[in-house]
């Protein structure tokens, strides 16, 4: 077991080495014990192969976006879990313990503006990567073009709630009908021995244990805060809704009052859940569940908090010398569950690994809670989806599961039937395709389309190392110019393609592409994967090994560049543990010849020709950062375009590979050249 998996196991709401669950159960594995569910209700598993997914969001298009605790955001759609994310911030996401990617939102217009929301803990530049030490929860807006989001378009809403420890970092994020945003926070301090950190959860003037309500285009407070000073919106106790959280892991907004419902973690006795009025200090550390903690009742803070003058808790539970941990679902106002479920709010124990559903009366509050279904795996974020099931992330043993009932029918998943497309022109680029290389003087054809456009450009400039400059501007759809041949390794050119209106509104593409790089060594590469729990003898694509080729319209398929000749699957793929996973490329030549495939890899590896398996190799070693090759079948080239299809599974080598192209004396086949698509 590798370093993170190592962290992760530790991870999630650790209420205190008694209550805490730590679970190592693989990302594919089945709960130890079948499910029960009511009659006439099941669960089926609709995401697998995810790794330590934390979060989920529905887009109105019926996409579901999938975020795991890493920094990786997934889509799935229609069956199919998208090859490339969304978006990938694992280099800033401090995923430690607790801490990660937690909380995902998306703005009420997404349909429009694109706008989606990152609640996690933060490596700031200089702090090491994924370690202890104190860390800012960090609240970024993004915006999503297509199917990827812009990391560029990083607007930082907060970064000024700190997290101490490992525990109790960021939570939940949620909209209103208003528009305002919601988010939780836990008070950051340690899960076993909370100390006089724990004490911030009784300050309104920091971040820490609190639910905040912040406007989602500037993150101030809004009026109508319980604690809001207009001179100062941006500060702390102007966005405080409620506070004397613990842990407010999650929560969920009621239809009518829009209240936040939350689920407080708690520590050695109580799970709890509460309504969070205007205002409402619900104690800790002063008071866990219905109960003082004498431990902080003698600190001058406590004096005046205590089980009785606290904000009272709507639901507790004791945990019974048994492991705990609350999470908050969501209420059903759909009619696809039963009639008599219709208004409950459902929620959940990430440890016990059981639904709840709670009977409110009319005025919101707690009447009957009932044990809904039992042995669900590890639920970590549960919320009714657009067509009415309950839908739940379990983060070790299942994935993404759907709660349907058979008794009536689901809507679609989609609520709207296309985006609403912007103003403005569109444009695509035809050809090349992002990651394709050429030989030094080769001439590289450019051709885009536009739609709504009385201008279009090319501008094509030349990177490398800190230089930049233009090489190439050019009126039309077309352009040509030559692959510079004293480009170096590490060069590329982008290649931008622009289309602009009457109005003068304008829309960008662009491209990035190489030279072939000295050592031979292919550095572009369809990816495809990852496959969990799969050996290198598993054959898992849709239509077969034998017979597969990537295309840009192949959701499965990540069109990437690495900068380094091996290949390292753990940088685009996850999960990372235990898999295998593809990597698809064209190989051009000026003609037939015969040749070797120069191969190495830490782990087995296969590879095909032309749809004919030539090599086959199951090992474990190690793979040294230099040209040297180990695996050297026999190829027979043909003239034009070979398909090359190489296959990596994941052997305890740290899921590394490089492959090139040789003539049959060893050396550098030089005139060969990578496309990315045949024509």
């Amino acid at each position: 077991m590798n370093a993170a998996m190592r962290r992760a196991t530790h991870w999630l709401l650790i209420a205190s080495m008694s209550a805490a669950l730590i679970l190592t159960a693989p990302a594919h594995a089945r709960p130890p014990h079948a499910e029960v569910l009511p009659p006439g209700f099941k669960a089926e598993v609709i995401v697998g192969g995810l790794e330590w997914p934390t979060t989920f969001a529905f887009a109105p298009d019926g996409r579901i976006f999938i975020a795991e605790k890493a920094g990786r955001v997934k889509i799935w759609k229609d069956g199919i879990t998208y090859a490339q994310p969304l978006l990938d911030i694992t280099d800033e996401v401090n995923n430690f313990v607790d801490r990660g990617l937690i909380g995902m939102a998306l703005d009420p217009n997404f349909a429009e503006n694109g706008w989606i929301y990152l609640f996690y803990t933060w490596d700031a530049p200089g702090e090491e990567k994924d370690s202890d030490g104190p860390r800012r929860g960090r609240l970024v807006r993004y915006t999503v073009e297509g199917d990827v989001a812009d990391p560029e378009s990083a607007f930082v809403l907060l970064d000024d709630h700190w997290s101490y420890t490992q525990n109790h970092s960021v939570g939940t994020l949620k909209f209103d009908r208003q528009g305002y945003l919601w988010a939780s926070m836990g008070e950051g301090a340690l899960s076993a021995d909370p100390g006089q950190l724990a004490l911030k959860a009784q300050a309104i003037d920091n971040l820490q244990g609190k639910i905040i309500r912040i406007d989602p285009r500037t993150g101030e407070g809004v009026p109508g805060n319980p604690f809001f000073d207009p001179q100062n919106p941006k500060s702390a106790r102007s966005r405080v809704w409620a506070y004397g959280f613990r842990n407010p892991f999650r929560f969920a907004l009621h239809p009518e009052t829009q209240l936040p419902y939350v689920g407080d973690v708690g520590w050695n006795t109580y799970e709890s859940l509460m309504i969070a009025t205007p205002g409402a200090n619900f104690g800790w550390p002063c008071v866990e569940g219905p109960v003082d903690v004498p431990r902080f009742q003698r600190d001058p803070v406590c004096q005046g908090v205590n089980a009785k003058t606290s904000t009272p808790k709507a639901h507790t539970y004791h945990h019974n010398n048994q492991n705990a941990s609350v999470t908050a679902g969501d209420f059903n106002t759909g009619d696809h569950f039963p009639a008599e479920m219709k208004g409950n709010f459902f929620w959940g124990d990430y440890s016990t690994q059981k639904l709840w559903r709670t009977v409110l009366d009319a005025q919101g509050r707690f009447k009957e809670t009932l044990v809904f279904a039992e042995n669900m795996g590890e639920p970590v974020d549960i919320q009714f989806g657009p067509d009415g099931a309950l839908w739940y992330l379990s983060i070790f043993s299942r994935g993404l599961v759907r709660i349907t009932y058979e008794g009536n029918p689901l809507r679609p998943l989609a609520t709207i039937t296309e985006t609403k497309p912007k103003l403005g022109p569109s444009v695509r680029i035809l050809s090349p395709h992002d990651g394709d290389t050429f030989l030094g003087g080769q001439f590289i054809r450019l051709r885009g389309a536009a739609r709504e456009a009385v201008r279009t450009q090319w501008r094509v400039t030349r990177h490398e190392a800190d230089q930049t400059r233009v090489v190439l501007e050019s009126e039309g759809l077309t352009a040509v110019l030559p692959m510079p041949s004293d480009l170096s390794d590490e060069g590329y050119l982008e290649a931008t393609f622009t289309a602009t209106d009457a109005e003068g509104r304008s829309a960008k593409k662009r491209i990035r592409l190489y030279p072939m790089p000295s050592d031979g060594y292919i550095r572009s590469w369809w990816l495809n994967g990852s496959y969990p729990w799969r050996a290198l003898e598993d054959d898992v694509l849709p239509n077969s090994e034998a017979r597969y080729i990537a295309t840009p319209s192949d959701k499965r398929a990540w069109a990437i560049h690495t900068p380094s000749r091996n290949v390292d699957l753990k940088r685009y793929l996850s999960p990372s543990y235990r898999s295998v996973a593809y990597a698809f490329v064209w190989i051009v030549v000026p003609e037939e010849r015969k040749g070797l495939l120069g191969m190495n890899s830490d782990d087995g590896i296969a590879a095909w020709l032309n749809g004919e398996l030539i090599w086959r190799n199951k090992v474990s070693r190690y793979m040294p950062d230099d040209t040297r090759d180990i695996d050297l079948p026999p190829i027979t080239l043909k003239k034009g375009y070979n398909a090359l299809l190489v296959k990596v599974d994941n052997n305890d080598g740290e899921w590394r590979f490089k492959a090139r192209v040789l003539n049959p004396d060893g050396s550098i086949m030089r005139d060969v050249v990578v496309k990315m698509t045949r024509p």
